[in-house]
């Protein structure tokens, strides 16, 4: 959000530092020096931005950059909002003008001070592991048991839905793309892999191959991954020159051959690099079956060739069970399993969060009072204090669904999370007018504020951070939205 709102206070600096009745009032000198502070601080902040789900000081720097901004943009609509005041009075009110001019003065000056502050403490140095975070993990088609449970119907779903497109399709006979999306942490990896390791439903592949796209997909990396699973050799050993020689040697292999294709995290949004990935896949083989996981409906949409599959947030009752079963609790306990049960309601629906508080609960003392502590703890404390690869895992892919955000998206998406809790309902025509009462959203040559914000409303359904809600008590004609975070705060 503080890279977005600098942006604003840059650009209206240098609107005031162009108007020439700015430029008679005598502070076109702090003004530039303001504008040269904020623009050398902006490099900073597009590294610091996740910064602060890892680093307090960053937080707080970033806090103070926000606050800095926002005094610049409210100083320079004053020094604006100044100039019909003083002309009105220029005449009839000399005392008074020098009274509005000297508080004009003061104004600029605690503005200067607050921008030279966050130009001086902004951090020099990130910890190292930031690294270790954005170059993520590749996946692997084997399933952790935990994540397993409460996904068999999915699976059995899955699976019916590519024996049904065994039958003749018009348009592309012979290649199957089935996508699965929803938030991250909600087990579309493990689904995936549920299904791959399926070989008593699925029967009849010759090849079953595993390819990990995100964060950038690579139509090279990805064909000579197949080959490597064909000949069953190492991914070191394929020595492919070109797309050309590939896609033959492809067609040599997969000739008459069935092959089951998962194609996990996809992250690539350009439809035109999606249909040729499309195009790619239909050269291969007599019989492609293709499940795509994403986060992204928008991606599931435009890669499909049958109907993408969304996956639900799990009940309540089955992130107990997944807390229970690894913790190894057998009830008997009362008070603590009624405590277990409010902590379980506290993850959303999503089972990656409801391991690591499972992780959590085995590692400490089986009383009440612990688990009360723990009970209290938010979401994201929970994941802060987690050391397991799949958390920070999805905390990667979400930075990488925030910085594919537009500014005044990210915007948007930052006020929203910080006055609506997880779960919150509200009506979509609300928050529309709440965005643009707040200036979140400036019209286009082209399109009205209210035009933008369904855009950014839809984008955000897109990348599953808002949910259409199903409520009885509203009109349908209601259009409600809900949030519900991956591993975001909730307040």
């Amino acid at each position: 959000m503080a890279e977005v709102i600098v942006q604003r206070a840059c650009a209206k600096l240098r609107s005031a530092i162009g108007d020439e009745a700015v430029v008679r009032s005598n502070f076109i000198g702090d003004l530039r020096y303001m504008l040269g502070a904020l623009e050398s601080i902006q490099p900073v902040l597009e590294r610091a931005e996740m910064e602060p789900f890892r680093s307090i000081p960053v937080a707080r720097w970033l806090q103070l950059a926000c606050s800095a901004a926002c005094k610049t943009i409210d100083t320079v609509n004053e020094l604006h909002d100044a100039r019909p005041q003083a002309a009105a009075t220029l005449t009839r009110m000399l005392p008074h003008l020098a009274i509005v001019k000297n508080a004009m003065a003061i104004e600029v000056q605690e503005t200067k001070k607050l921008v030279m502050r966050a130009d001086e403490e902004r951090p020099s140095r990130f910890p190292n592991y930031y690294t270790e975070i954005t170059e993520e993990p590749k996946t692997r088609p084997v399933s952790e048991e935990a994540m397993i449970f409460g996904r068999g119907s999915d699976k059995e779903r899955i699976i019916a839905a590519l024996l049904c497109s065994t039958e003749p399709n018009i348009t592309q006979e012979h290649i199957t793309i089935l996508p699965i999306y929803g938030l991250e942490g909600s087990g579309k990896t493990t689904l995936a892999q549920m299904v791959f390791n399926g070989t008593h439903s699925l029967q009849g592949y010759d090849f079953r191959v595993w390819f990990h796209v995100s964060p950038q997909l690579d139509f090279h990396a990805l064909g000579n991954s197949i080959i490597c699973h064909v000949l069953e050799r190492r991914q070191e050993a394929s020595d492919m020159e070109g797309m050309e020689g590939i896609m033959k040697r492809l067609h040599e292999l997969l000739h008459r051959k069935k092959v089951l294709l998962i194609l996990d995290d996809l992250w690539e949004e350009d439809s035109i690099q999606l249909q040729l990935l499309k195009s790619m896949l239909t050269f291969l083989g007599d019989k492609m079956d293709v499940i795509v996981t994403t986060s992204n409906q928008a991606i599931a949409r435009n890669i499909c060739t049958v109907e993408p599959y969304r996956l639900n947030r799990l009940s309540d009752d089955t992130c107990w069970e997944i807390i229970k079963k690894s913790i190894g609790f057998e009830g008997g306990e009362e008070e603590l399993e009624k405590i277990g049960r409010e902590i379980a309601s506290k993850c959303c629906g999503v089972p990656l969060v409801a391991q690591e508080y499972a992780s959590i609960l085995h590692f400490s003392s089986r009383d009440a009072i612990t688990w009360k502590k723990f009970m209290e703890w938010s979401i994201w404390s929970i994941i802060m204090k987690s050391i397991s690869s799949r958390v920070w895992l999805s905390l990667a892919r979400f930075e990488l669904s925030y910085r594919s955000m537009p500014p005044d998206l990210r915007l948007c998406f930052a006020y929203y999370c910080a006055v609506f809790p997880t779960g919150h309902n509200i009506v979509k025509d609300d928050l529309v007018h709440q965005w643009i009462a707040l200036h979140l959203i400036e019209p286009s040559e082209t399109l009205s504020a209210a035009q933008i914000a369904e855009e950014h409303i839809t984008r955000l359904q897109n990348m599953s951070f808002l949910q259409t809600a199903e409520l009885d008590h509203m009109p349908p004609s209601m259009d409600t939205t809900v949030w519900r975070p991956p591993t975001t705060r909730s307040s």
